[in-house]
């Protein structure tokens, strides 16, 4: 049996901002060999800014980074490329090095900063020559302290810390386009309280379009007269143009009988995306 996938338009703001998000920092100890956090000291006001290259596009941005420690903070502000595998774990390569890298088309300033407890800086993303640019393009920003702490008992502590930027050059034209690949349910993959029973839908959603995504969505468990059992939430995920996510979502306890499982998932386009599969209730 095959299911109608609803249509409809949902507006999606392209402007992702948080309110100051807290660096995590390792800290190394050179001779015990061990290894503890540090006290978080630096934060931003955005973790994602977006550029438009055409004649009315902003051409540049700007983020603030905030000491919010009590020791004075020297930060040093560079430039990587990054990329994002279907299971959502990220990578950060060298400036240039891939294909969609930005790091040709933006200049940063500054490139160090010191600050006091309590200050606050900007740091300015610029948007030069990409007049011809058609596809999207994406890098990041770092920000990264280094700040030895005084010898303790013999031993010398230094903790290495950055912070990211995502940024996102925009052409115009491009349109948000998506498409589930694939539904379907397998055994339970282990989480973080070690729990191994029951199963998964793993929902592979692709992005067809020029746009990065940030889709979110359901799974409908209807039952063989179109009625629904059941329905789960597939929290936001974000997906960057040509790539495709792999997402886990647990299957809940269902009575005895046959299922259909209808992943919907909305990327904001003119469509909801969909896709089926078989389940049987236990």
């Amino acid at each position: 049996m095959s299911y109608p996938v609803r249509a409809r338009t949902v507006a999606h703001d392209a402007t992702r901002r948080v309110r100051w998000l807290a660096l995590a920092a390792s800290a190394l100890w050179g001779s015990a060999g061990v290894s503890r956090v540090a006290e978080a000291q630096l934060a931003v006001d955005q973790t994602e800014v977006f550029l438009g290259p055409e004649a009315m596009g902003k051409h540049a941005v700007s983020f603030n980074v905030t000491n919010t420690g009590g020791d004075v903070v020297q930060a040093t502000i560079y430039l990587q490329d990054w990329s994002r595998a279907a299971d959502g774990q990220q990578a950060f390569v060298p400036p240039s090095t891939l294909p969609h890298s930005c790091a040709r088309f933006l200049e940063i300033f500054p490139l160090t900063l010191r600050l006091t407890p309590g200050a606050t800086q900007a740091v300015r993303v610029a948007l030069t020559s990409a007049d011809t640019l058609t596809e999207a393009c994406w890098s990041i920003v770092f920000v990264e302290s280094s700040n030895p702490a005084p010898p303790r008992a013999g031993r010398q502590i230094r903790y290495v810390a950055r912070i990211g930027v995502k940024v996102y050059v925009v052409p115009p034209g491009l349109t948000k386009e998506g498409d589930v690949q694939d539904v379907a349910v397998e055994r339970h993959r282990p989480d973080s309280t070690g729990d191994t029973t029951g199963r998964d839908f793993v929902v592979t959603f692709r992005n067809t379009g020029g746009l990065p995504l940030w889709p979110h969505g359901t799974i409908e468990i209807r039952r063989p007269d179109n009625s629904v059992a059941a329905t789960v939430e597939v929290v936001e995920f974000a997906v960057l143009p040509g790539d495709s996510r792999r997402l886990r979502v647990r299957v809940p306890a269902l009575p005895p009988g046959s299922f259909v499982a209808l992943a919907l998932i909305d990327y904001g386009g003119a469509d909801v995306a969909g896709g089926q599969a078989r389940l049987d209730g236990r």
